[in-house]
């Protein structure tokens, strides 16, 4: 795998370098254009997937459109607001913006990896928007399911995300430059 390192080793990104070919990058606490930091970005024929590395201590649920916390204390599901769950859609959000902004595929993959201890539990029939997979093997399986981007998209991605990567040769827009 093609890991972009911006910091120090990362267990994720050596996780996922085991499984993925050299198709994939891995950039860490990526800023483009001047957003928000981004967690992990990782890019590949399989698509752009945004990975929130985010979560608190428990149990949560969602059930009939609300988040609720399992209070230990009282046996019972209360009231949460899942700010690592929006922090994630979040996440992915304004890198499709970012994206589409350069005229590249926007479509971006939501991904929460939470802490061993939470435990997110929501029903099929109720998405929400973003995949919560703390597991870089199933991570990487879902990734390399179907291929999404040419290798062209995911190089042009790779250069606008690496501010290291030159920028590959732009076609002139009038047939003398």
């Amino acid at each position: 795998m093609g890991i972009l390192h911006f910091a120090s080793r990362d267990p994720m990104a050596d996780a996922f370098a085991l499984r993925l070919d050299d198709d994939w990058h891995w950039f860490r606490q990526v800023s483009p254009g001047g957003i928000q930091a981004i967690d992990a970005i990782l890019v590949g024929p399989g698509g752009t997937w945004a990975i929130t590395l985010a979560g608190e201590r428990g149990r949560f649920a969602r059930r009939n459109g609300h988040w609720y916390r399992w209070n230990r204390g009282t046996e019972s599901w209360v009231p949460w607001e899942p700010a690592p769950i929006t922090a994630g859609r979040l996440a992915a959000r304004r890198l499709s913006l970012y994206l589409e902004r350069a005229g590249l595929p926007a479509d971006v993959v939501a991904v929460l990896a939470p802490p061993a201890d939470m435990a997110v539990q929501v029903e099929p029939s109720d998405p929400i928007g973003l995949t919560v997979e703390r597991e870089p093997e199933r991570l990487a399986r879902r990734m390399m399911s179907e291929p999404v981007l040419s290798q062209q998209q995911v190089d042009r991605i790779v250069a606008l995300l690496d501010p290291r990567q030159p920028l590959p040769q732009l076609a002139p827009s009038t047939p003398r430059g």
